[in-house]
């Protein structure tokens, strides 16, 4: 065969369709394609860098590049709840016979003592410790909370709550109420030796209430009474006195507010399970050596035959486990207690509320107290 007819031949094999793989195949080789890797680098494919498998069909791989950049924004990447607590409400006319009561019990003029930052640091600071939130940033939230007057009396708004948790990117709103705080002074005789005895007790009342930014319904709320007292040492002044006390009520009621808070949105689960041992997910600022859960398998979602409301899952009691190693992230358990199959993802609840005489929440002096 001639050169010539070899070469009319060829001309028409390229101007005729590429039905057939092999063909097909050939004329992807004969063409560069630039595409950007999986790690975003840009990848140069041409004849003389042969075209792998994977890159066959330069249309067909950017068709599923697209469906799938489609499918991320879809199926939003997870993430942390965003959090927004809201400044502690305090009436005004409260406020004002607290600073006189302190005045004229205690002889403390400055009424810093109990403004910003205070008890919302204390509830922000045990959310921030449980690792289950991205919390809002402080100046940013006050600047919010201005802009619409919240907070101004102990009436709550949810039409502005909603409001403040758009604005702030929230998907929950954290809204503290303080309803009353007593600070009170026993003095008495010590028999035998002489001398007085001062004790400076503090009454805490508190309503916090968690606010769905998406639905507007308040899905949580906590009504709490804290009291605490402590006898003066002879290094004690007075004021320092009246002070700690006050910090030990705003600690140990965000404490147990945050715990429920945290338990709500985020229940403890039985990670894995190997015996009797166990690991939680949950760690360091959320459980304590020697604390003990009780363990519930779910089953059914109940809901609400009038609202449509989802009320949760049906819930049996299956065991009991008790911590044994706090982590940073997770924490160890054992089993002490089987009245049924302790399984992986089982929901575990606390018995007691966590208070600051597990040695764990002892760390460090107390800063003083303030409420925002």
């Amino acid at each position: 065969m001639t050169k010539k007819c070899l070469l009319a031949m060829g001309m028409l094999l390229l101007a005729w369709p590429c039905t057939s793989p092999v063909f097909a195949q050939a004329a992807k080789e004969s063409v560069t394609v630039i595409r950007q890797g999986a790690g975003g680098e840009l990848q140069v494919l041409s004849r003389e860098q042969p075209v792998k498998d994977e890159s066959v069909g330069a249309a067909a791989a950017q068709s599923e590049e697209v469906q799938a950049r489609r499918a991320v924004v879809a199926d939003e990447t997870p993430r942390k709840a965003r959090v927004v607590v809201t400044p502690a409400i305090f009436a005004q006319e409260r406020r004002r016979r607290i600073d006189r009561e302190l005045n004229e019990r205690f002889g403390i003029t400055d009424p810093g003592v109990i403004e910003s930052p205070g008890y919302t640091s204390y509830l922000v600071d045990a959310l921030v410790n449980a690792r289950k939130f991205d919390m809002l940033e402080r100046e940013e939230l006050k600047q919010i909370v201005r802009e619409l007057d919240f907070g101004e009396s102990d009436y709550v708004d949810l039409e502005k709550v909603v409001k403040i948790g758009n604005m702030a990117g929230a998907d929950y709103m954290v809204i503290p109420l303080i309803r009353y705080l007593e600070v009170d002074r026993e003095e008495k005789d010590v028999p035998y030796v002489g001398g007085r005895q001062i004790t400076v007790k503090c009454k805490l009342a508190t309503n916090v209430r968690t606010v769905d930014v998406a639905t507007g319904k308040i899905i949580s709320s906590s009504v709490r009474e804290v009291e605490k007292k402590r006898r003066q040492r002879q290094q004690d002044s007075e004021r320092i006195l009246v002070m700690d006390v006050i910090s030990e009520c705003f600690k140990e009621s965000s404490l147990i507010d945050a715990a429920k808070l945290v338990d709500v949105a985020y229940p403890i689960r039985v990670m894995s399970i190997d015996g009797d041992q166990v690991m939680l997910n949950r760690g360091e600022g959320a459980l304590l050596n020697g604390e003990i859960l009780k363990v519930y398998a779910t089953g059914e979602v109940m809901i609400d035959p009038e609202t449509r409301d989802n009320l949760g899952y049906h819930e049996a009691y299956v065991g009991a486990i008790q911590v044994t190693e706090v982590d940073n992230k997770t924490s160890k358990g054992v089993i002490v207690d089987r009245a049924g199959t302790i399984e992986r993802l089982s929901i575990c609840r606390r018995v007691e509320n966590p208070t600051l005489e597990d040695p764990q929440l002892k760390k460090g002096p107390s800063p003083a107290p303030k409420i925002d």
